[in-house]
């Protein structure tokens, strides 16, 4: 066996306990990876329009973008209510900001727009009953 089937291998074993790790998750565990990652995404993003690395912040902010979709589509409105209406606009006035014009005030936009959603991971983290289980799940991706 060749080291690059060897590394192939490994490769295939690591994207099976990956998917087995979401599968196996609960709701709140895969929201809160969500939120992190939705935040890591944005700290990347802010690096690097500092570092005017366009390339790099452009692919963050699509990366961005679509976790706070996929949050946003996740809002059960019957359940919620009131709750889900918040949220939605949230999210959709934190797309707006991260999605502004590359000018003078576009990080402090987007600086502004990770405060709102970090608020809103804090809370989240508080209610999600096996928020230490994010980290490994995490690893796992």
């Amino acid at each position: 066996m060749t080291f690059q089937s060897n590394i192939r291998r490994a490769s295939s074993y690591k994207s099976i306990q990956k998917n087995s790790n979401v599968l196996s998750a609960n709701p709140y565990d895969l929201v809160a990876v969500l939120f992190a990652e939705l935040r890591d995404s944005l700290d990347l993003m802010i690096e690097s329009a500092r570092r005017n690395d366009k390339g790099r912040m452009f692919e963050c902010r699509a990366k961005a973008l679509s976790i706070l979709n996929g949050l946003d589509e996740s809002l059960d409105f019957d359940a919620a209510g009131d709750l889900a209406q918040t949220l939605h606009t949230i999210y959709v006035e934190a797309a707006r900001r991260i999605q502004a014009e590359i000018d003078v005030s576009f990080i402090e936009r987007v600086e502004s727009a990770r405060e709102m959603l970090h608020e809103i991971e804090k809370a989240w983290m508080a209610i999600a009953p096996g928020a230490q289980q994010v980290d490994s799940l995490r690893r796992a991706s």
